[in-house]
């Protein structure tokens, strides 16, 4: 199963993924590239910034990308 399969198939059954999501579960280095080949596809996804706090105290922000479903236009 390619990486894009994987993120696509984590899409499907969780709804979004994060980078760090990507690199723990699949060891996906890449997402942003592996999301942008998705897109090509025509697969809808949206991308949303978050930010949070590390256990130092200071604040990162990362991407968390959701697949676009039917429901969500209704």
């Amino acid at each position: 199963m390619s990486q894009n399969d994987k993120v696509l198939e984590h899409l499907k059954k969780h709804g979004s993924i994060t980078p760090r999501d990507a690199y723990e579960l699949y060891g996906i280095m890449r997402l942003g590239d592996r999301i942008d080949n998705l897109k090509h596809q025509g697969y809808r996804i949206t991308t949303r910034l978050e930010v949070r706090e590390t256990r130092c105290g200071d604040k990162v922000r990362y991407a968390r990308y959701t697949l676009y479903t039917l429901e969500e236009s209704a």
